[in-house]
């Protein structure tokens, strides 16, 4: 072997200095040169124990990271393994035994960051349709009647938009004070007044009705 700077067989390091004889204590990693001591090579403790460790570290860290980017809130979590995985990966790719599972390594969590940013989207966009469902803004709403046909609970009203943006709503109404419908009106115009009815086979011989409650629409449309 002619004298040069090669891969440290030991796995502790990026290179070490051959002196065309025996290894040196001289290596080197990213480019930062030091002297450690002279490795014993005569014993099996190789190979390099470091490298494939390492970049199964990166490797492992991407697929986490695109598993569960993706998800609202959870993302913000999945970036620090995005991260850790790319960097790691970056790192470890210098060494042979350890190259491929550390280009996994950067792939995967070149992936999982970019659907980190997809899981911050979403997460935002929850945020505010939680947001508007809670705030309906300024408004007025009236029951003006209640009443059962042919076995079907009716309720009916009006609301008034006093906001100065369009607006929808969902509003619950309360029936003997045990049992509540909604009706769901969308898209009411600033100073709008609509009229909503909501309807269900609920079967009372007496009827109570009352406005409970007024929110925004319901996230995503979800169903109480």
């Amino acid at each position: 072997m002619q004298a040069g700077w090669y891969s440290d067989p030991t796995g502790d390091h990026e290179f070490r200095y051959h002196n065309g004889r025996d290894w040196t204590g001289d290596v080197a990693t990213d480019g930062v040169r030091h002297v450690t001591e002279v490795p014993d090579l005569s014993t099996q403790r190789f190979p390099q124990r470091r490298d494939p460790r390492s970049g199964t570290v990166a490797m492992v860290f991407g697929i986490i990271s695109m598993t569960i980017g993706w998800i609202p809130f959870v993302c913000f979590v999945a970036v620090v393994f995005a991260a850790v995985a790319v960097i790691v990966g970056y790192r470890r790719r210098k060494f042979e035994s350890a190259r491929g599972s550390a280009i996994v390594g950067i792939v995967t969590g070149s992936v999982g960051l970019l659907l980190c940013l997809a899981g911050m989207w979403l997460s935002v966009v929850l945020v505010r349709a939680v947001a508007d469902f809670e705030d309906p803004g300024p408004h007025e709403a009236e029951l003006t009647a209640c009443d059962e046909a042919d076995g079907i609970t009716q309720a009916s009203g009006t609301i008034t938009n006093l906001d100065d943006r369009e607006r929808s709503y969902t509003i619950s109404i309360e029936i003997n004070g045990d049992s509540s419908i909604d009706a769901v009106v969308d898209d009411v115009g600033p100073g709008e007044q609509r009229i909503f009815r909501a309807e269900e086979d609920l079967r009372f011989t007496e009827l109570e009705c009352s406005i409970a409650e007024v929110n925004g629409p319901r996230p995503f449309g979800i169903e109480q």
